[in-house]
């Protein structure tokens, strides 16, 4: 039984230039190919994690949210940003429900308890349950109590360098607006077909944050994130690529991704 996580970018799932706008077409066309996915294979693992997109960012950027700093948590703020990912994640589950996909919501607000933004404790064991009953778990992009600064935002990419290690998935998918990574940004002329720790500093400066909110350090950190992760998992097989491309999604999850090969 193979292990996969997909995560469903911010940009891709709602209009991260216009507040608090879901891409509800979109999310029904990303659960459809997920649910066909599904029906084709039966023994596939999957775990979906989403960004917070126009929810989170914008909400994040209201309050004034600044990491690192204890002085600077606020609760207030702290508690709008939680409310924007939590709207979210509910409308992808009302989404996903209608079209008969079984999935069940983890919060890491609820679970997860960091140290200077390192996991300290998280029980996934509910998660495991989850996989391993054939449901659809999905984890997202939230706020998340820090013993060092109070409070601090995880994105996916955050949460599945976690989970990486500890369910040891054969491959990583990051559907997002844009086909790949671009040795051109922003242009978007030349695709890069293969980005790996060879030739990395050749393209690093053109991969570069996003051009909309995005809080959570936008495509160069995710880069970095799955760079630590083919370190733990050596033989993952991690793809950046469009999930607005007709199928691509289904592509993926049939063993036939497209964009970028991260290796």
């Amino acid at each position: 039984m193979s292990t996969v996580f997909l995560k469903l970018g911010g940009s891709l799932i709602t209009d991260k230039d216009k507040p608090f706008t879901p891409r509800i077409e979109t999310i029904r066309s990303i659960g459809d190919q997920i649910r066909k996915a599904r029906e084709k294979n039966p023994s596939l693992r999957l775990l979906v994690g989403h960004g917070s997109g126009s929810f989170g960012h914008a909400a994040a950027k209201a309050a004034g949210y600044v990491e690192g700093d204890p002085k600077a948590f606020d609760p207030v703020g702290f508690q709008t940003i939680w409310m924007a990912a939590q709207k979210l994640n509910r409308i992808i589950l009302d989404e996903f429900n209608l079209l008969g996909l079984p999935a069940i919501s983890f919060a890491p607000s609820s679970a997860l308890i960091s140290a200077r933004k390192k996991v300290e404790e998280w029980n996934i064991a509910p998660l495991k349950s989850a996989m391993d009953h054939n449901l659809l778990p999905i984890v997202f992009g939230d706020t998340v109590f820090d013993r060092e600064f109070g409070g601090v935002i995880y994105s996916t990419e955050d949460l599945f360098l976690y989970l990486a290690e500890q369910l040891k998935p054969e491959q990583i998918l990051l559907a997002g607006k844009e086909k790949g990574i671009w040795a051109d940004f922003p242009m978007n002329g030349e695709l890069i077909s293969e980005l790996s720790s060879q030739n990395f500093s050749d393209f690093r400066s053109s991969i570069n944050a996003s051009q909309s909110v995005d809080v959570t350090g936008g495509m160069l950190k995710k880069v970095q994130i799955m760079f630590q992760i083919k370190v733990l998992i050596s033989g993952c097989q991690i793809h950046i690529f469009s999930g607005e491309d007709p199928d691509a999604i289904f592509d993926g999850l049939a063993g036939n991704p497209h964009g970028t090969l991260i290796s």
